[in-house]
């Protein structure tokens, strides 16, 4: 069965890698990649209009049904304060709104399945960020969208990846029977582009100290985590929609991360926050 798998963050990185390993392992699978330069995912209208595109070119028989999601694009800044086009801070818009809004307007056919690149940043402790990066901070969905009040960039990166993990369970519990939902967390992948808004210590310290790391449990390299998320897109169901998966493997995430009261609650005010057409099946109900 010929199937088409949407990508984003694919063009550099683990992302890039990600792309390689689902090209060799998996050659009858159709792959389109969201870039930059055909989608910027600060702008929720470019957004809309990548999703429509996709769905109209499955619509003509242009490309094999859409059977699956890839959302690895993510930004770490190092300042909370700057906006987007749609006047959304930056982080919380191409790490939440920007994933919600293409899940929201994409036409999936079952069987499928969706991934989210997470981080382990949400814990908020030593143990899992070795304390390079503050702990989240969960407010109001329409304050965690206002520029300013995460205080630092990398608390909004921790707080947006907290936010992941509610909208992956909010959906894994609405989506329709074959179509199943999940947060992967690729670890410390040193290497990558996603210091590249740090100071020039920071950049190096991602660049040329964390590297190190990668001899422990603590860090990988850009292709092995790559290879790791194609797996979870593409491989062997990893489990149970919903599911958080640390390097491929189904493991507990945060105990702040269970709260369903706050899942749910992101998931309305998200559709408030963009007014997404309540259209396609992943779109959540009303607000009462």
């Amino acid at each position: 069965m010929e199937r088409t798998l949407l990508i984003t963050g694919g063009s550099r990185g683990l992302g890039a890698h990600a792309v390689r390993s689902l090209r060799r392992d998996h050659p009858g699978l159709h792959l389109v990649l969201l870039t930059r330069e055909d989608c910027d995912l600060t702008s929720l209208d470019e957004v809309r209009r990548a999703a429509r595109r996709v769905n109209e070119q499955v619509g003509r028989g242009d490309i094999p049904p859409l059977h699956g999601f890839l959302g690895n694009a993510g930004v770490q800044l190092t300042r909370a304060d700057t906006a987007t086009v749609d006047g959304f801070e930056t982080t919380f818009a191409v790490n939440v709104l920007a994933n919600y809004v293409l899940l929201t307007e994409l036409e999936f056919a079952a069987p499928a399945r969706i991934v989210i690149t997470g981080s382990d940043t949400h814990f908020g402790d030593l143990r899992h960020n070795l304390g390079l990066v503050p702990g989240p901070k969960w407010d109001r969905v329409e304050r965690l969208a206002t520029p300013g009040t995460q205080g630092k960039g990398r608390r909004a990166y921790a707080t947006s990846k907290l936010a992941v993990i509610y909208l992956v369970h909010a959906l894994a519990r609405r989506l329709p029977p074959g179509v199943d939902i999940y947060t992967h967390n690729p670890g410390l992948v040193p290497g990558t582009g996603l210091a590249r808004d740090a100071n020039a210590l920071g950049r190096f310290v991602f660049r040329s100290v964390l590297p190190l790391l990668r001899a422990t449990p603590f860090a990988s390299d850009p292709r092995t985590a790559g290879e790791l998320l194609a797996a979870a897109v593409a491989g062997p169901r990893p489990g149970e929609s919903g599911s958080y998966l640390d390097r491929g493997a189904v493991t507990a995430s945060s105990r702040e991360s269970y709260d369903e009261a706050r899942s749910e609650a992101l998931l309305l005010d998200l559709a408030e926050l963009v007014r997404v057409p309540r259209t396609s099946s992943t779109t959540p109900p009303s607000r009462p």
